[in-house]
């Protein structure tokens, strides 16, 4: 074993890993990719997945597989691959022949190219440094096992290139490798190396790669995807899965849901561990990823230590630097901000994303070109899909779990013009205790002190905008309820209505004005019935009405709070707060005139409304 060819350290990462507490077999991708060995045109695999995912531990794997200087056989023999995969007979008994024919038949070749950079003051420097170390292994390994039976002498005859090297020893013994590139995109990405060595790089890579009779088969790994267009790029010799389009490895990075379900099973045997955690909090804080076909991938860095630790928490400090999140948001895009505040809520945007890759971004510094602020925002987005930070499936963007948008909502107070929605956030478990608890004037207090402090002379305050202050307002409330707003219930729409998880705790049911009064929300929730049904649905605890009316004039907040039992029949509550009470009665006249023409309107839009729907009705009969 050397440094390059048969690498001992990856050997050693890999019985480690076999070793962990939390181990799972991803050995099947073997039998994969010995079907793929020697197969002109497809037997070269770039897989791009974000830190953390497993892909070096498939390097690790592969090169302990593969290697003739690694005696193996013992350690795949006891693992999924040796019995084939596939449910068809035939097919498996060739899956098992192809296990024992390749298995110690190759010399790997292990390139990491994220390895110590800061040693190379040059592209040149780094490739001189990578053929020093082959030759150092093919000397070494020649000397010390036989392996190589060279024709004639040319053991000191070395070239200076990687590849010619490679090409001499193919020419004169026959011998071919399987080839493992580890963080191909470091350099790309690393601020050391120049735009035309990160040029000179591609071309290397290709040169390493394509049509070389050497090259058995190549697996290559990073984060970024090559490029957008595959039949435009420079490494075209590849078959790429990314986060974004890989309908056949994605099972192998990640944990799947049954694989999850199965470690939950593990720990719950092993006596000496607590047992505190429990799949479903697992879901809750690390699953969120999607395959294309909608299947759930779990991140595995965060799920082995909140296993091993029995603590959910977020492990993503470790999975990857925070910065990057907070640097690759570009906020100046237009549409960004409001976008990120939807994805924080636990919504999805809908948007056609494209295989955005590192050769894009290099031809971009190469040209200096413009790009249109609609291609700036597909171009942010594919990169934080590849970056693990959101997920994509069925056209449709979203934050993949509660540990990536605890980071999110990081990155707001990082911003001057969205620090209020995280101060609003981390007071939102503070707002939902003093609902439960019928306090209507610190629900006031609240708001004015996290929201109004920005609000400034000629800002917008409509009742579209006082629904966003109070979605992050309760922002916590979705650990314990189901959030929904714009609810069809009785007679009309509510605005929000908050579901207990647990069934026998309180529902809430949020009605907004503005220019109003709290005590017009409240009547508005009786006249329209919001409250119908929930017995039958299953909820048994008391149901809270909470009315909040902002005065956009003096831009304070009213609250009132009537807390009834679950048939409706009894108020065992009923609290109000209305700031500057000395001025009581000229707001509740202000608001008694301003609420008729509101009612007024809305009477009018509700007509308009059931006219349409009826027209509608008429047409489809």
């Amino acid at each position: 074993m050397g440094f390059i060819i048969d690498n001992k350290k990856m050997y050693r990462k890999f019985k480690k890993l076999l070793n962990q507490k939390f181990f799972v077999d991803k050995s099947n991708i073997i039998n994969d990719f010995n079907k793929l060995i020697d197969k002109d045109g497809n037997c070269n695999v770039c897989i791009t997945k974000p830190r953390r995912f497993g892909k070096t531990s498939i390097a690790a794997m592969l090169t302990t597989y593969y290697s003739k200087g690694i005696d193996s056989q013992e350690i795949f023999d006891k693992l999924k691959v040796s019995k084939g995969k596939s449910s068809d007979e035939t097919e498996k008994k060739k899956e098992i022949e192809q296990y024992r024919k390749f298995q110690g038949k190759y010399h790997t070749l292990y390139f990491d190219f994220s390895s110590k950079l800061y040693k190379y003051n040059s592209l040149e420097d780094l490739l001189n440094d990578f053929n020093n170390k082959l030759k150092k292994d093919i000397k070494n390994i020649n000397k010390e096992f036989n392996l190589f039976r060279y024709k004639n002498d040319i053991i000191d005859n070395y070239e200076n290139e990687i590849i010619d090297n490679l090409e001499k020893i193919n020419d004169e013994t026959g011998e071919s490798f399987i080839i493992i590139i580890d963080e191909w995109d470091s350099i790309i990405f690393s601020n050391k190396f120049t735009p035309d060595e990160k040029v000179q790089y591609l071309g290397f890579l290709k040169s390493l790669i394509k049509d070389q009779g050497y090259s058995a088969f190549v697996y290559m790994t990073g984060i970024s995807p090559i490029a957008k267009e595959l039949s435009q790029s420079t490494l075209n010799c590849f078959d790429e899965y990314s986060m974004l389009n890989d309908k056949k490895y994605y099972q192998y990075f990640g944990f799947t849901e049954q694989e999850v379900r199965d470690l939950c099973e593990k720990k719950k045997k092993d006596k000496k561990k607590n047992n505190k955690i429990k799949y479903k909090d697992l879901e809750n804080w690390y699953n969120g990823y999607k395959a294309y076909n909608g299947e759930k991938i779990f991140n595995p860095w965060s799920v082995c230590h909140a296993l091993e630790n029995d603590i959910i928490e977020n492990y993503w400090n470790d999975t990857g630097r925070f910065d990057e999140l907070v640097n690759i948001i570009n906020f100046n895009i237009l549409g960004v901000k409001d976008d990120i505040l939807e994805l924080i809520k636990g919504k999805k945007i809908k948007i056609e994303l494209e295989n955005f890759g590192a050769e894009n971004i290099l031809n971009e510094i190469i040209n200096d070109k413009e790009t249109s602020k609609n291609d700036m925002k597909t171009e942010l987005y594919s990169k934080m899909v590849t970056f693990g930070f959101l997920t994509y499936y069925d056209g449709n963007i979203s934050i993949p779990n509660k540990e990536l948008e605890e980071k999110f909502v990081k990155v707001l107070n990082r911003n001057d013009d969205l620090k209020y929605y995280y101060n609003m956030i981390n007071n939102s478990e503070k707002m939902l205790n003093m609902t439960l608890n019928n306090n209507p004037e610190e629900i006031c207090k609240i708001l004015e002190k996290s929201h109004m402090a920005i609000i400034r002379p000629g800002d917008k305050m409509d009742h579209g905008n006082l629904k966003r202050v109070i979605e992050f307002a309760y922002f916590n409330a979705r650990i314990h309820y189901i959030v929904n707003e714009e609810v069809g219930e009785g007679k009309g729409i509510s605005d929000f209505i908050f579901y207990p998880k647990n069934k026998r705790q309180k529902v809430i049911i949020i009605e907004l004005k503005v220019n109003s009064s709290a005590k017009e929300a409240i009547k508005q929730i009786h006249q329209k019935k919001y409250y119908n049904d929930l017995k039958n649905k299953g909820y048994t605890g008391n149901i809270l009405l909470v009315g909040i009316n902002l005065k956009k004039k003096y831009k304070l907040y009213s609250c009132k709070i009537e807390e009834y039992d679950n048939e409706l029949k009894t108020l065992i509550s009923d609290n109000e707060y209305i700031p500057n009470s000395k001025n009581k009665r000229k707001l509740d006249q202000e608001s008694e005139s301003e609420s008729e023409s509101e009612s007024e309107s809305e009477s009018e839009s509700e007509s308009e409304s059931e006219s349409e729907s009826e027209s509608e009705t008429d047409d489809k009969m």
